[in-house]
């Protein structure tokens, strides 16, 4: 019996269905720092509180999706990321519907423009879902994850539809002022999504407005497609510039490009005065942030405070060593998904003819054209796997779309074979990471934050006090969040060693001055702090000394942390 098209998406769906749960569930209790902003500029919107609420670095969509769920069902703080996490499902299957939207406007445009490449004399319909959907699953489950408190996932749901889109335009007798229209609807609802989605909007744009005619006659309801992108971004662009009294669309990519390609190789200038952290301690460095938000960690919580007004240099050195960085992330997330690398040579070496294979897909330039754009504008700042998933899934359709399947099918099904040899090897990978979240999912699990923050609120801490934590590294501080304190200061990893081995009038001194600026307790997740006043939070790893305004009685040995 034959496989039939029809038959391969009903199978995947409920395979998708399946992996994007487990997924989902594994991770239930896991929140990085990203989420915990996201969750506090959500609680901010619910309340009306614009001033938090209005953020130049996090964009809105993510969080208002958030605020709509708590909303909706007032989760306690325990199943709080339990909610954010099954939001990440739910943005799962809105991808999976847009991968579907696109992939099927894709199919009806290799059959207008290659008539061989499918069905009898190409690629079999069924093959050519199995090459798609594969894609996608990696894409989504291996790349940017439902673990990821982030807005990637909806970013994906829209690049695929946006890119449909792009193709009904191509095909002439599907576009439409209303088509071009709702394209700049989907791009707005983009840029509200992830910042960096204004500038490649543009893209998008010309795209669509030459992607019927050619360079020979721009299509002039590409009109329509601005308009519906401004309709959709103008408010929040407003807004936002508002807030920080200048001309602004949102400062993530500025703040990225200072801190991974220019900081600290070159001084920074700025046109203002910017905001400093306070050091109250030398050593060991005890860190201060004052701001005028309300959040859990306000250090990370909008980096326009921080570093909004820097003034940005080009330096052609900077930017060519992260443009070689760059390069070594994209061979690094290549290379874990090789078998495509393979397949597409193996197939192209078949046809032997690459003029006609270059000729195809420089015809299909409309398809690859945007996110090619976004892997190049990613190379110039940051490339993470979560940013650059969907592009890459993209250029590599449109590789396998543009070879002359007419040729490679000499030998009857060698194509179909290829394909399912791509799908198999990049499904055991996928397999091996899904087995794992299913035993995770399956065992009981401990959420050690909500247990810490319930510790702290039974050992005398209060909602809306400041808190200072000892050893701070990238970890998400969601159990301050859970319990409605703020991390207000803090010693740095790199410091911990140096606290330890400090004398007890030194800590005594560093805890005065932490209880001066109100912060009411020290939290850290030593293995053994130092002194009696040190106490276990439960049996999470995290301890808590209670600050006064005497000084402490700290008799404990000087050692450290090791």
């Amino acid at each position: 019996m034959g496989l039939s098209s029809r038959g391969i998406q009903i199978a995947v769906r409920f395979v998708a269905l399946a992996l994007g749960f487990a997924q989902a569930w594994a991770y239930r209790f896991y929140i990085e720092p990203d989420g915990v902003n996201y969750l506090d500029i959500a609680e901010a919107y619910g309340r009306r509180d614009w001033a938090n609420a209005i953020n130049g670095y996090w964009s809105p969509l993510y969080s208002w999706l958030l605020t709509l769920m708590q909303w909706m069902f007032h989760p306690s703080a325990y199943w709080e990321s339990t909610f954010l996490h099954l939001l990440n499902f739910i943005l799962f299957l809105l991808a999976l519907a847009g991968f579907e939207f696109f992939f099927r406007r894709l199919l009806s445009l290799i059959t207008k423009f290659f008539p061989e490449a499918v069905d009898a004399e190409g690629l079999p319909g069924w093959a050519w879902w199995i090459l798609g959907y594969t894609a996608f699953l990696i894409c989504t489950l291996r790349l940017i994850t439902l673990g990821a408190d982030t807005p990637d996932m909806a970013l994906a749901a829209i690049v695929f539809i946006a890119t449909g889109i792009l193709i009904d335009l191509a095909l002439s007798n599907r576009a439409t002022w209303r088509t071009q229209f709702v394209l700049g609807l989907v791009l707005g609802a983009g840029y509200l999504t992830k910042s960096v989605m204004f500038p490649l909007s543009f893209v998008y744009i010309v795209t669509s407005g030459f992607v019927r005619n050619g360079l020979k006659k721009p299509d002039l309801r590409a009109l329509a497609t601005l308009a519906g992108f401004l309709l959709v971004s103008m408010p929040f662009v407003v807004a936002l510039s508002r807030a920080k009294g200048r001309l602004t669309f949102g400062d993530t990519g500025k703040i990225a490009y200072f801190n991974q390609v220019t900081w600290p190789a070159t001084e920074m200038k700025s046109s203002k005065n910017t905001h400093q952290p306070k050091k109250l301690f030398d050593q060991p460095p005890v860190y201060l942030y004052i701001t005028p938000y309300s959040a859990t960690y306000p250090a990370w919580y909008d980096g326009s405070y921080w570093d909004g007004d820097k003034m940005l240099h080009f330096v052609l050195r900077d930017q060519l060593r992260e443009i070689t960085r760059a390069i070594a992330n994209y061979f690094r997330i290549l290379s874990a998904q090789k078998e495509w690398i393979a397949g597409w040579l193996v197939l192209a070496i078949l046809a032997g003819d690459w003029r006609e294979t270059s000729r195809r897909i420089v015809r299909l330039w409309f398809l690859w054209l945007p996110s090619l754009s976004a892997l190049i504008l990613y190379g110039l700042v940051l490339v993470e796997p979560r940013y650059v998933a969907v592009p890459i899934a993209v250029v590599w359709i449109a590789l396998f779309a543009g070879l002359p399947w007419l040729r490679i099918n000499t030998a009857r099904r060698i194509g179909a074979a290829v394909i399912i040899a791509i799908a198999i090897t990049s499904g055991t990978a996928l397999a091996k990471d899904e087995l794992s979240n299913f035993a995770v999912g399956l065992r009981p699990a401990q959420h050690v934050q909500w247990q810490v923050a319930d510790g702290l609120l039974h050992m005398g801490l209060s909602p809306g006090q400041d808190v200072a934590f000892l050893g701070h590294t990238t970890v998400a501080d969601y159990w301050a969040h859970l319990a409605g304190l703020t991390v207000t200061a803090d010693i740095p990893l790199q410091a911990m060693e140096s606290y330890w081995l400090a004398t007890p009038t030194t800590r005594n001194q560093i805890g005065s001055l932490l209880y001066a600026q109100g912060i009411r307790a020290l939290v850290t997740a030593a293995p053994s702090p130092v002194g009696p006043n040190w106490r276990p939070i439960g049996a999470t790893g995290y301890y808590l000394e209670l600050l006064g305004p005497s000084p402490r009685s700290d008799p404990g040995p000087e050692r450290s942390s090791h």
